[in-house]
C-alpha cells in the first residue's frame, strides 16, 4: 500500500523499476535504485512547485483531523507489535473520549 506522498514520488511507473532492482548485478542495482530514488525526488520537488494545495486524505477536513484519525493511517504501514501499541492507544482514546461526553452530560 502506498502512501499519498508515495504516489506522488513513484509517478512515471518507478515500482515497476524498483521491482527490476533484485534481479540486475550489484554495481547496476546500485546505480539504478539511486536513479529511482532521483526520480522520485524530482516527481515530489515538482508536485510541490507546481501545486498550490498541499496532500490531504480525502476523507478528511484538514482542520478537523484528530489523533485517532492520524494514528489509524499509520497502523496500516507498521508491523504487528507497533499495530498493537497504536490499538491500545486508540482504545485510550476512545476511553478518555466517552468520559468527557459523559462527564458532559451530568453537567
Amino acid at each position: 500500500m502506498l502512501t499519498a506522498i508515495d504516489q506522488i514520488a513513484n509517478q512515471n511507473h518507478l515500482q515497476m523499476i524498483k521491482a527490476a532492482v533484485p534481479y540486475l548485478h550489484a554495481r547496476e542495482q546500485k546505480f539504478v535504485a539511486i536513479y529511482a530514488k532521483l526520480l522520485e525526488l524530482q516527481n515530489i520537488m515538482s508536485f510541490y512547485s507546481e501545486n498550490a494545495s498541499q496532500i490531504s486524505s480525502c476523507s478528511i477536513d484538514q482542520s478537523s483531523a484528530s489523533t485517532s484519525d492520524i494514528l489509524n493511517d499509520i497502523r496500516n504501514y507498521c508491523d504487528p507489535s507497533d499495530q498493537e501499541m497504536i490499538d491500545h492507544c486508540l482504545q485510550l482514546i476512545n476511553a478518555m473520549e466517552l468520559y468527557t461526553a459523559m462527564s458532559q452530560q451530568t453537567e
